[in-house]
């Protein structure tokens, strides 16, 4: 004899009370996770219509407040895990990524099932954390693994596999300790573009300070992503075959975005436009093809070093300084955080901060004072450039 007495669904979820051979049961099931059925049943322990009604009102209740039921979550790690890893191998852009991501994956499994975590949270994360500092993994090391956790929850939300929002992401140990971020001044701007100039690098650099494109955005960008007529690019995902090796590219949200051409940027584009009968990309190397990132940080690193910017960084103090100095000249944080690509506009806000310091810096370059009462005196400070 099988009976079911209640049922209800949510966030992806059935939850059922059932009656067999006089015994009531609780089944749960996820109907999150396509191509294969995760199922758990497991019995109340009664014979009794109302205490079993109030065991799944109580499983029901906390399915509704938490949008998971934890009782088969355990189960569903190692499935997010795996299809993590799947989707890691057939779209990380260098071996190493994936390489990075399994061991992450590795530590985490492994943790997990010493631990008997049932599901991802908060507490879960700071303990993760703990475990592996002391095991003496640097703080950079850990925020790489949790990095590697964000981007699981990410990809199984993107494939549909587990609902948005369900599941937290880990905060970095980095984000306590977060400094303002460091960009090119107009001086510093015009060293680079002069200690790069005749070289592949300077039309790379001078677009991506046009454009706020990442390092990634500029390598893979295509000439079929841009629109001369209407003077606009697409940032886009793209599966492409070329010389017998294929090459996929997916922007970091996943998201489309089309950005404007201003004048310098366009002015590039027809300059080398005739590269487009012999390679699909922009930027592309003398063999036709994307060029790595490895000599790309090597070659702007001697770049910056004799422009004596290197401890600014590498490829995203572009991004950087294009940010930064659209907000100085009155940009709007919204407008900004569309053209660079920011999922969440907290991300943006760290450029405000920036500006808000560089306006407070400005104030300090004048000064009023009383003199001996013949009247005020404007006094100004000396700036860096004179």
């Amino acid at each position: 004899m099988f009976k079911t007495i209640e049922k209800v669904e949510h966030e992806g979820y059935r939850l059922k009370l059932i009656l067999h051979y006089g015994k009531y049961y609780l089944e749960g099931e996820n109907l999150n996770v396509k191509g294969r059925r995760v199922r758990k049943r497991w019995s109340l322990h009664t014979d009794d219509l109302g205490k079993a009604k109030d065991g799944f009102y109580r499983e029901k209740l906390d399915l509704q407040k938490t949008g998971q039921m934890s009782v088969i979550f355990e189960s569903g790690i190692e499935s997010l895990i795996k299809s993590f890893l799947d989707w890691s191998k057939t779209n990380s852009k260098s071996p190493r990524t994936f390489e990075s991501h399994t061991l992450s994956m590795r530590y985490l499994s492994e943790f997990i099932k010493v631990k008997k975590i049932e599901k991802l949270s908060p507490q879960v994360y700071e303990a993760f954390k703990k475990h592996l500092l002391d095991r003496g993994n640097s703080p950079r090391t850990v925020d790489i693994r949790l990095t590697a956790i964000s981007a699981l929850i990410r990809v199984n939300e993107d494939l549909e596999i587990i609902p948005k929002g369900v599941i937290p992401k880990p905060k970095l140990i980095r984000e306590k300790r977060a400094t303002l971020p460091q960009f090119w001044a107009d001086a510093e701007v015009q060293a680079v573009l002069r200690e790069a100039k005749k070289s592949y690098l300077s039309d790379m650099i001078l677009f991506g300070l046009n454009t706020g494109l990442r390092r990634i955005e500029l390598v893979y960008l295509r000439w079929d992503d841009i629109t001369f007529q209407g003077g606009f690019f697409n940032v886009q995902g793209y599966d492409l075959e070329y010389g017998g090796e294929r090459f996929r590219f997916e922007p970091k949200d996943h998201e489309t975005r089309r950005i404007k051409l201003n004048q310098q940027a366009l002015e590039i584009l027809m300059r080398l436009r005739d590269r487009e009968a012999v390679s699909p990309w922009v930027f592309a190397n003398r063999y036709g093809k994307p060029r790595e990132f490895r000599s790309l940080n090597q070659n702007l690193a001697v770049v910056t070093k004799r422009a004596g910017v290197r401890e600014k960084g590498g490829w995203h103090a572009i991004r950087r300084t294009f940010a930064v100095h659209l907000l100085m000249r009155g940009a709007d944080l919204e407008s900004l955080r569309q053209l660079l690509g920011h999922s969440e506009i907290s991300t943006t806000q760290a450029y405000l901060n920036v500006t808000n310091r560089h306006l407070d810096d400005t104030v300090d370059l004048i000064g009023f004072q009383e003199d001996d009462g013949r009247g005020k005196v404007l006094s100004m400070r000396k700036s860096a450039h004179d």
